[in-house]
């Protein structure tokens, strides 16, 4: 049974190109469910099968999980992140340029608010119609913020709660709402866009070390690069192993 749903995860993840064919295939006709995984999310993503079949692009978020992938399967791929070292600055740079209306949902009361400020700042015109938190006290809850959304008939919807939440309130919300959409999960991107706008150094995101500056500034990081990651490498390589 594992081995059926690690081969339809691995199968979902894309390349950005593929990501983009599939946005412009799709058009406002249906909902377009996309999220990421790296090698802490990998596995809690997979204990969710519901989820994954829902997803219709996965991306690679890291080069960890990016290059172990490669070596493994066919369907080559590219690091792909919600943030301004990848797709967030062309999702935000179109989304201005086009006038799209879009969503801001995740991070903790008044931080998503901070965000959407920076992002209307470095992009003049940005449509941001909606904003909430990523913490909800029921299930009734989740549902009147994804009907209060939907009022607003976003184009894109950008939620960052943590991988399964971000991913279950986007079926939820490809389920209750009637207007279609394109719906990017974005992990952390949210609060870091809090803190700074574009968070990331230049000379980090050109050296593709942004797992450092995360680990320097954010304990979290740390612990899941001393524990998560040697055992996603060792856990991955293994199961690649006996499927072969």
């Amino acid at each position: 049974m594992m081995k059926e749903i690690y081969e339809q995860l691995d199968s979902k993840v894309k390349s950005k190109q593929q990501l983009l064919d599939i946005l412009k295939l799709n058009g406002q006709h249906k909902f377009t469910l996309v999220t990421f995984v790296n090698p802490f999310s990998y596995y809690v993503l997979a204990a969710k099968p519901n989820l994954i079949t829902a997803m219709d692009v996965i991306l690679s978020d890291g080069s960890l999980h990016k290059s172990l992938h490669n070596i493994y399967n066919q369907n080559k791929v590219d690091r792909v992140s919600f943030d301004f070292s990848s797709i967030a600055a062309d999702v935000l740079a179109e989304a201005a340029e086009q006038q799209k209306k879009i969503v801001l949902i995740g991070a903790k009361p008044g931080i998503v608010d901070i965000a959407k400020c920076n992002f209307e700042a470095m992009y003049p015109g940005l449509n941001i119609v909606f904003t909430h938190h990523g913490y909800f006290e029921s299930d009734q809850m989740r549902e009147k913020v994804i009907i209060e959304s939907d009022s607003y008939k976003p184009d894109i919807v950008i939620v960052g709660m943590g991988t399964p939440y971000q991913e279950q309130f986007l079926l939820k919300y490809s389920q209750i709402a009637g207007n279609c959409c394109q719906l990017f999960t974005c992990g952390g991107f949210i609060e870091q866009s809090s803190i700074k706008a574009d968070y990331y150094h230049p000379l980090i995101k050109k050296l593709g070390l942004r797992w450092l500056q995360r680990a320097v500034m954010h304990s979290h990081v740390r612990n899941r690069l001393i524990k998560d990651y040697p055992k996603f490498i060792f856990k991955y390589s293994i199961s690649h192993f006996f499927r072969r």
